[in-house]
Parts: structure tokens; sequence; C-alpha cells
């Protein structure tokens, strides 16, 4: 399993947006659902440094995770550049190797009712 995480630097006054695009019930999460790779996120805002925020995906592997995103290229693209109007800075923290993941058992992180 990897870990691929970013660090943002939100607009003030964007924040919900931002929110709202990278939640997950949004538009980028329902888009990385799309692969049976895609485990799930962890979408973190810090409490001290106001509009910064982490996001870490986990998928089950690196090969499937790009594939995924070359297949779908032009939606990312789209995406990403709502994302840009959003931030004032994004910052690829990297692509790191998830070290002792519990069995899981049930349902994928990623599976959501939508209600």
């Amino acid at each position: 399993m990897i870990a691929v995480v970013w660090q943002f630097q939100v607009r003030r006054g964007k924040q919900e947006q931002f929110e709202q695009l990278y939640g997950a019930d949004g538009p980028w999460t329902a888009l990385s659902r799309r692969s049976r790779s895609f485990l799930g996120t962890s979408f973190l805002r810090d409490q001290v440094q106001t509009p910064q925020y982490v996001l870490i995906e986990y998928w089950s592997e690196m090969l499937v995770y790009e594939k995924h995103f070359a297949d779908y290229s032009a939606e990312v693209a789209r995406l990403e550049v709502q994302r840009d109007e959003l931030c004032e800075s994004i910052l690829p923290m990297g692509i790191f190797t998830c070290l002792d993941v519990p069995d899981r058992f049930g349902p994928t992180w990623s599976q959501r009712d939508g209600v």
C-alpha cells in the first residue's frame, strides 16, 4: 500500500470551496473512487496555520495509481484547474510505502453511501 501526501496553502476565504473539492463527497474523491485500488483519504486542516491542509491518499499499489491518473487525465486536469484557483501553494510531500498496515475486513475505506 502507498500513501500519496500533499500539502496545500489555501487562499483566505476559499477554505469552504477547497474542503468541498477534496472532502469525502467531493469531486476529487469521487473520481478516485472509480479505481478499485483507491482505499481512501485522510483530509486534514491545520488548527494553527489556518488555511493549511494536508491530504493523504491511500492506494493499494503504485502502478494502478499511475494508470488511474493516466486514464482520467482530462478529468484530473479539470479538477486541478479548480484546485489551483483555490490555492496559494501546493507542495507534493512524497509517495510513501505504508508500514505495519493492519488487516482489513469488510468494505474498503473508499465506499460511501452519499448520505
